[in-house]
């Protein structure tokens, strides 16, 4: 079928240093449900999750492809948010509805054919149940995981401000960087040199950074206070230390989606159009090249060129 486009405009507030002109938003995939939390496995392919449970494996090439195909590579049985793999390619799968992190895997049955694992792998703190984990990320250099604690969209809100962010060891001993404080944490990304993890603070419309100092001591504040729109929701790190932020509104309010970008300063350099303002997800490619992004309202994957025209 005849591939989708739109003009996404990158307008620069800052002193033009790339990506000035305007770009090309490219759909590579629309689905039948949203899906969110795009991802590459290690073996760079890309993953995505959608509301209906199904876990999307895409085949084809970030570059020069006008369009993906897409399989089914596994279901977590719930309500799956986020999604990230470690280097051995098991998938470890935020879940609402079980308010769990599950861990997956593909085998091959005796028969050969291809069979899901799952399991538990993180469920409560202090024998205290999860709100409903959200976003996750995992550190490439410790193996630690760090997830989002917000339970379904609304459950914890400026007026209710209980949600949570967690790092999760090798062991699996849950370490409380911030506990029940926080109204509606949702997506999460750390530095090029793993020093610093963002959280988009939806219900607060902000960004927070957690900063180590010394290893494994997390002090927080605020990165960068956005106004208008509902609020951030997906985060995305480019190897420069360019944080990208979804910042997302309901279909009601607008017809346009921004994405903000942000410098390691927490200075606002840039911004760029989406069709639709219902942004749940983001993503670079491994080449750093493209910038991939998940829209609720349309149910569409888009890609983003982050070079040079």
């Amino acid at each position: 079928r005849d591939v989708n486009r739109f003009d996404g405009v990158c307008v620069w507030v800052a002193p033009p240093t790339h990506w000035c002109n305007l770009m090309s938003l490219q759909v590579i995939r629309r689905h039948d449900t949203p899906v969110t939390s795009p991802t590459f496995g290690p073996n760079e392919e890309l993953f995505t999750i959608s509301s209906s449970g199904d876990i999307f494996r895409y085949t084809g090439s970030t570059e020069f492809d006008n369009e993906y195909a897409a399989d089914a590579w596994g279901n977590s049985s719930g309500q799956p948010l986020g999604l990230a793999f470690d280097g051995e390619g098991i998938a470890f799968v935020c879940d609402a509805a079980h308010q769990a992190i599950f861990r997956m895997q593909r085998q091959d049955s005796p028969e050969g054919m291809p069979m899901q694992k799952i399991e538990p792998y993180v469920r409560e703190y202090e024998q205290s149940q999860f709100l409903g984990p959200n976003s996750l990320c995992l550190s490439r250099q410790t193996g630690m995981i760090y997830f989002t604690d917000s339970g379904p969209f609304g459950e914890t809100s400026l007026q209710n401000p209980r949600g949570s962010v967690f790092a999760v060891t090798n062991t699996q001993l849950l370490i409380p960087l911030c506990l029940n404080t926080l109204a509606h944490p949702c997506g999460l990304a750390l530095s090029p040199d793993e020093k610093n993890l963002y959280v988009a603070e939806t219900g607060m419309n902000r960004i927070l950074r957690f900063s180590q100092h010394p290893p494994q001591v997390f002090h927080c504040s605020v990165f960068h206070q956005l106004s208008g729109r509902f609020g951030p929701t997906a985060l995305a790190v480019g190897s420069t230390g360019d944080l990208f932020v979804a910042h997302f509104d309901f279909a009601e309010n607008t017809e346009s989606g921004r994405i903000v970008v942000i410098n390691p300063d927490g200075e606002v350099t840039g911004f760029i159009a989406t069709p639709g303002p219902e942004i749940t997800g983001l993503t670079i490619t491994p080449d750093q090249n493209n910038l991939i992004i998940a829209e609720r309202s349309s149910t569409s994957l888009y890609r983003h060129p982050l070079t040079v025209q």
